[in-house]
């Protein structure tokens, strides 16, 4: 036991004069840090000498600083939007295809004759430039009755105007009850007042001559008598053509005439009583013809 009690005061008076020896180093350190486990204070001097070991003095804790507050003002723009970050797709990848070799085919096209068709209206027919007329007649006059027909040539330079050359035959019995023949020549003028329509309307005027015979029993003279006759006169109408095609036609007219005697027979023609008793006699008549008939137009 005094074994170590001399051991151990041996040990702390090598430290105490270790500590001595260094005190230099150790005078200016007077305070000891807040996280220090051990700190030895050393004071040289005549008042304050001694060595002092014990935990050194603690540090006053630092003032809480007051707390940051970040204000923003009222008129502040807002915060700018997140950017959002889109990958853009890879480029396409184009491939190039070469073009296959055209193939021609060709094709050797004959040409076609053309064929132009003009549409017209319904009711409107183009005029052609001439045409046959051809007619069945019956005249009318003071007590004769006389039927027939003929033909006449016509020319149309417009669709206005035409002109008939025609020739006929009719057969009956005359004024004197004689068996009668006659064969007109007549030339007519007439004038289309809607020539653009199916049905036309159309006047006429003509001249004409006719050579006649008549023979038999004369009831006027109660014999038997033979007679010839040439009259020349002129006529006038108004008519109706329907124009069922571009190339035929039907006709209707009325036409009055007034002709008279121009041969050389000195016996009149006309011889009635009188109402004195006498007789009186005429080489001048007229009558009425009414003609139905068609017409073949040729031309355009």
């Amino acid at each position: 036991m005094t074994h170590h009690r001399a051991l151990s005061f041996s040990f702390f008076a090598a430290f105490a004069a270790a500590t001595l020896l260094a005190a230099p180093a150790f005078a200016q350190q007077t305070e000891c840090q807040p996280d220090d486990l051990l700190c030895a204070e050393v004071r040289i001097g005549p008042a304050q000498g001694g060595i002092r070991i014990g935990p050194g003095r603690q540090q006053p804790p630092p003032e809480p600083q007051p707390p940051v507050v970040i204000v923003q003002p009222q008129d502040a723009p807002p915060p700018p939007p997140p950017q959002v970050y889109v990958p853009q797709p890879p480029p396409p990848q184009v491939y190039v295809q070469p073009q296959p070799q055209p193939q021609y085919t060709y094709v050797v096209q004959q040409p076609q004759p053309q064929r132009v068709v003009v549409q017209r209206p319904r009711d409107q027919f183009p005029y052609s430039t001439t045409g046959l007329h051809l007619h069945l007649d019956g005249v009318f006059g003071d007590e004769l009755a006389m039927g027939g027909g003929g033909a006449a040539f016509r020319i149309r330079p417009n669709p206005w105007f035409a002109l008939d050359i025609g020739a006929g035959m009719y057969g009956g019995n005359d004024y004197n009850g004689l068996d009668r023949w006659e064969v007109p020549v007549t030339v007519d003028a007439m004038v289309f007042f809607n020539p653009q329509h199916r049905f036309q309307v159309y006047a006429l005027v003509g001249v004409g001559t006719s050579f006649g015979h008549a023979e038999g029993f004369n009831i006027r003279t109660g014999n038997g008598d033979v007679r010839d006759y040439i009259h020349l006169g002129g006529e006038a109408g108004l008519g109706l053509e329907w124009r069922i095609g571009r190339h035929f036609a039907l006709n209707l007219d009325v036409r009055g005439f007034l002709r008279g005697r121009v041969d050389d027979n000195p016996e009149p023609e006309f011889v009635e009583r009188n109402d004195a008793g006498g007789w009186r006699s005429t080489d001048l008549s007229g009558g009425v013809t009414g003609r139905a008939g068609m017409t073949f137009y040729f031309g355009r």
